[in-house]
């Protein structure tokens, strides 16, 4: 059984999530006002259409890769090893979605853009929490929070309505603020995750004001074409730390 700290630590986690799902619910109609399917940045290059928001999610397959190699090389007794495995899987799986999508934008192709991305939010999620307890989450519980995911982007397709899917994509950062504000890691990693909550808020700004970074860059670059600059930095962030973890796993004897 859990122990009396481990039960306080999933209790806080819960509320503080719960207390995002009201949120979200109650913030529906600015939701939809946050988001854009138009983008500033609509050059080709080489015969590929929005050549730079294609070709910037190169760098989620560069982080996702790093990623999985180090941790190939760790231990299978670490608790949140399955989780970072599957968050950086989500990073490969992103590249592949968001590429797609901005190589042909539809309704259609921007389900499988975000699809990729829940992967990466339901690893993340499930890691912090396993970091903070020290506890695996089962197997089926990440199937069932994938399947959950899945289904705020086909009820988003469905009915337009945002608000489960930002719910989703805004608990691996409403846990990473609750694990670093109750110091709930070791200083290694809160410090990697810090700077990677960080770089992921400035991906979302970056993201918001799109047209405006493309002006301010004199149209050398959108704020979509940065915000996945960012965000693949973002996961970046916890490779040294990865590396790390690998260097200080004991070795079989």
């Amino acid at each position: 059984m859990f122990s009396p700290e481990v039960r306080r630590r999933f209790a806080a986690l819960a509320a503080v999530l719960a207390g995002l799902l009201i949120v979200t619910c109650a913030a529906g109609p600015l939701l939809g006002a946050l988001t854009t399917e138009w983008y500033a940045d609509t050059r080709p290059f080489l015969g590929v259409a929005n050549f730079l928001n294609v070709a910037s999610n190169l760098a989620f397959l560069l982080v996702g890769l790093a990623g999985l190699v180090l941790c190939a090389g760790r231990p299978g007794g670490d608790p949140a090893l399955p989780a970072w495995r599957l968050f950086y899987a989500g990073m490969l799986l992103t590249c592949l979605g968001s590429a797609w999508y901005h190589l042909a934008p539809s309704d259609a192709t921007i389900v499988w853009d975000r699809l990729g991305m829940i992967v990466a939010f339901v690893g993340l999620a499930a890691a912090v929490i396993a970091e903070s307890t020290r506890t695996p989450t089962p197997k089926p519980v990440l199937l069932l929070a994938l399947l959950f995911g899945a289904a705020s982007v086909l009820w988003w397709r469905r009915s337009g309505d945002l608000r489960i899917y930002a719910w989703v994509q805004l608990a691996p950062l409403a846990c990473a603020a609750t694990a670093l504000a109750l110091r709930w890691l070791a200083p290694p990693l809160a410090r990697a995750l810090g700077v990677s909550l960080a770089l992921y808020i400035l991906a979302k700004l970056a993201e918001t004001f799109d047209a405006r970074v493309y002006e301010l860059s004199a149209h050398a670059l959108s704020g979509h074409t940065l915000k996945h600059l960012l965000a693949a930095a973002s996961a970046a962030a916890l490779l040294p730390w990865q590396r790390r973890a690998l260097e200080c796993a004991p070795r079989p004897a």
